[in-house]
Order: C-alpha cells, then sequence, then structure tokens
C-alpha cells in the first residue's frame, strides 16, 4: 500500500473512533508512522484529509449502489437490491458508518454542505427517480431520508439491540434489516406494485 493510502486508512479510523475534532494531524502523522511534515506532502489540511477519506469511501461504495438502481428490472426490486447491497456495504464497512455518525453529531455546516452536495447528492437523486417510478404522488425526498434514516438506524441501534428481549443475532444481518424496511415501504407503495 502506498503512503497516501495508508495515511487516508489510518485517518478515517481514526476519524471514525474519535470524530473530526478528536484527530490531530500529528496523531495522524504518529500512526503512520510518518513525520508531520511528510504528512502535509500529500494532504494541505486536516480538513482536506478528512475529505478526501470520506470521498474516496463513499466512491467506492457509490458506484455498485448506482449500478443496482439505475440497472435493469422492476423498480421495486432494484430499490429491494440497493437497500440490502446498502445494508451489506454498512455492516462490512463500519469505520464509515462511524465516520458518517461522527458528522451528523459534530459536523459543521460547511462540511455538511459538501457531503450532501458533492459526496451523497448523485445517489440520492438517483434514489428519488427510482421512488418517484413507484410511487410518483409521493414526496421523494421526504421518502428518501426516511429510508436512509430506517437502514442506518438499525446499525446504530445494533449494540444496544443485544440486550433487548426477545433480540436474536439475526436481527442485526442486512438481509433482515433489508427485509424489515421492504416491509414497511411495501406497505407504503403497495398501489403502485
Amino acid at each position: 500500500m502506498d503512503t497516501r493510502s495508508t495515511i487516508l486508512m489510518v485517518a478515517t479510523k481514526l476519524f471514525s473512533k474519535k470524530g473530526y475534532e478528536g484527530v490531530s494531524m500529528r496523531n495522524i502523522a504518529d500512526e503512520v508512522n510518518i513525520s508531520a511534515a511528510a504528512l502535509y506532502n500529500h494532504f494541505n489540511d486536516k480538513q482536506s484529509l478528512y475529505l478526501t477519506a470520506i470521498s474516496e469511501r463513499f466512491e467506492n461504495k457509490s458506484a455498485p449502489l448506482m449500478q443496482l438502481i439505475n440497472g435493469p428490472g422492476k423498480a421495486i426490486e432494484r430499490l429491494e437490491k440497493f437497500i440490502l447491497l446498502h445494508c451489506e456495504l454498512i455492516h462490512e464497512d463500519p469505520d464509515f458508518h462511524r465516520l458518517i455518525q461522527w458528522e451528523l453529531l459534530d459536523g459543521d455546516d460547511k462540511r455538511l454542505e459538501y457531503l450532501a452536495q458533492e459526496i451523497f447528492a448523485p445517489a440520492f437523486e438517483c434514489i428519488k427517480s427510482l421512488l418517484n417510478e413507484l410511487k410518483p404522488e409521493s414526496d421523494t425526498q421526504s421518502l428518501v431520508v426516511t429510508i436512509i434514516g430506517m437502514m442506518h438506524k438499525h446499525f446504530e441501534l445494533n449494540p444496544l439491540m443485544k440486550f433487548f428481549p426477545g433480540s436474536k443475532p439475526e436481527h442485526t444481518t442486512p438481509i433482515y434489516i433489508t427485509n424489515q424496511v421492504m416491509s414497511v415501504l411495501s406497505a407504503y407503495l403497495r398501489d403502485n406494485q
């Protein structure tokens, strides 16, 4: 792995554990075992490093998600495949999920605006378009947020869920979460299927 990739991997892990404010460039340089000056040769400042880490992590995930959304098949089937893959990606990359959680809790408006407009907007618009196929009269903007919220909230609550009465290990699997989200959506979308 080259130095830049190592820096991004280490930075993502640190930011996911401590948030943006809890990590310094010195922390990252020390973890990568390079000097701070060497780190600044790759990234001008912490903000550019942070945004690059999130951007690259999301880009790796967005291409297959966009292919599913825009691929062949019935809209409801594409939506279900999108939800399943999205859940699998969150399940497989808890650091990315924690990064997003930190940003939602601590993010400043400039970073949040950048993430919304530059990183997440293309996928968001594709999902809106897909939902418009399924239920044209719906508020697709709000519906996308609801779907994303349902998926992500499961993963946020996973540490707590195991202590709920009746909780089972399968309740935290991507397929189970997908089935739960789809059962709610199917009830809402039923008249268009």
